[in-house]
């Protein structure tokens, strides 16, 4: 089975190296890289151009100017971009565990959205990680039997939220889940009206819910490690809070992969 991986990022060139030696580690091998650029001027592309000489994976740089945080909008170019069928998105500042690739393909159908999980490391250890930690697969370390725990408790949530059918659970995160390529299409992909941080990925969910396709959380069999940084400026602005709580959300969004024609245009 042939994977397209979409990585968001946006000046971590570092975060960056680090996540695709991460890739480069990988026990399923059948997968290209698109990196979606959401306007880098850090090296991200020096870091991208090194990588598409060593991976042993085919690495497709996106890039769009910076005219804010629009990470709905590259992902929609992400996935126009995909030559394959099944589709998994992460971000340039997670490095993924050895087995995260093969960890959705062998839950996939074309019936699901699958959610991974996520292990949130601390600045120290951030700052402090080589390549050769990655390489070697010493970042692992990180997962004790404690941070596991954690791990089985929120997947046990999961279950729970999907048994009884809460409304915006299980809660997904565009920094781990998969999604078969002909569902994004038929739903338009992401709603672009969402810029600055947030709900853009909660959003396709409830599309994806919709639309009939069943979530399926896998928070203890794929996972990332997602290296530390700031809060995004927009974060505490919850810009997009309220439009994705309006009343009237359609399952194919108007503004996504395609754009709605306006008015005398050709």
């Amino acid at each position: 089975m042939h994977v397209s991986l979409i990585l968001s990022t946006y000046n971590r060139a570092r975060y960056l190296e680090l996540s695709l030696l991460g890739y480069m580690r990988q026990t399923h091998k059948d997968f290209e890289v698109i990196v979606a650029d959401d306007g880098s001027t850090d090296g991200t592309d020096a870091v991208i151009k090194k990588y598409k000489m060593l991976a042993p994976f085919p690495i497709e740089h996106l890039w769009q100017e910076n005219k804010g945080f629009r990470l709905a909008k590259m992902r929609n170019e992400g996935i126009k971009a995909s030559r394959y069928d099944y589709i998994v998105f992460s971000d340039g500042d997670c490095i993924p565990k050895a087995d995260f690739i093969s960890a959705h393909v062998s839950n996939s159908g074309e019936n699901y959205i699958l959610g991974g999980g996520h292990v949130r490391l601390p600045k120290d250890y951030s700052d402090a990680l080589t390549p050769g930690a990655v390489s070697n697969g010493a970042f692992e370390e990180y997962l004790t039997p404690d941070v596991m725990a954690g791990l089985r408790w929120k997947q046990r949530k999961n279950i729970f939220y999907m048994l009884v059918g809460k409304k915006r659970r299980p809660k997904f995160l565009g920094l781990n889940f998969y999604v078969p390529k002909k569902v994004l299409y038929e739903v338009n992909g992401f709603d672009e009206n969402y810029e600055g941080w947030g709900q853009e990925d909660g959003d396709l969910r409830e599309r994806l819910k919709r639309l009939g396709l069943k979530p399926k959380s896998i928070l203890t069999r794929a996972i990332v490690f997602h290296l530390y940084h700031e809060p995004h400026p927009t974060k505490a602005k919850k810009l997009n809070f309220s439009y994705s709580r309006r009343r009237e959300i359609p399952t194919r969004c108007v503004n996504g992969i395609e754009k709605p024609l306006l008015i005398g245009s050709n």
